[in-house]
């Protein structure tokens, strides 16, 4: 793996994978977990991180956010960490925390609401999108963006969707071509 990609310097930031419709859980929400589609997205997703083995994973304590990274979790044996602050942190908080040297290597596990509008800061601030596409792209469930810092604090991001296949039947998501 050259030095590049071998995970030092960046930071990746998961949505949770597809946990079927709000409306249809009866029950807590924080306790609602991934559906079919998003446990094969969460397998996925471990897949295409583990080779960079990211140091340690952090997730919102939303069941969803916990079982996304789970697999990567027990591949890499490392405990998923929970942060209460990304379930409805805002956008420039998030965008701090990834400046912090102390999340490099990490893996973020949060939601669509606080993916948002870390995306406009991070745009702001001069983002460079690896391959180009639409904010819509950028926020499918189960999507990973693999963040590494450059010059004057900017960002370039690269995105990961690891299944080729609609990222979430019961949203309509597709993955971007």
């Amino acid at each position: 793996m050259s030095p590049e990609r071998d995970g030092a310097q960046a930071r990746w930031v998961v949505r949770h994978a597809c946990a079927g419709h709000k409306e249809e859980w009866h029950g807590d929400d924080d306790a609602r977990p991934l559906d079919p589609a998003g446990r094969q997205q969460a397998a996925a997703l471990a897949d295409a991180l583990a080779p960079d083995t990211p140091r340690r994973l952090v997730a919102s304590p939303t069941r969803r956010c916990v079982d996304t990274l789970a697999p990567l979790g027990a591949r890499l044996g490392v405990i998923v960490e929970l942060d209460p602050t990304l379930r409805e942190a805002t956008g420039s908080a998030l965008v701090a925390r990834l400046a912090d040297a102390a999340w490099a290597g990490a893996v973020i596990c949060t939601h669509g609401e606080v993916m948002g509008p870390a995306l406009v800061a991070l745009r702001a601030d001069g983002l460079d999108v690896r391959p180009d596409v639409d904010d819509d792209a950028l926020l499918l469930k189960g999507g990973a963006w693999r963040l590494e810092p450059g010059a004057g604090g900017t960002w370039r991001l690269e995105l990961s969707v690891p299944l080729p296949v609609p990222a979430c039947p019961h949203h309509g998501d597709a993955v971007p071509t």
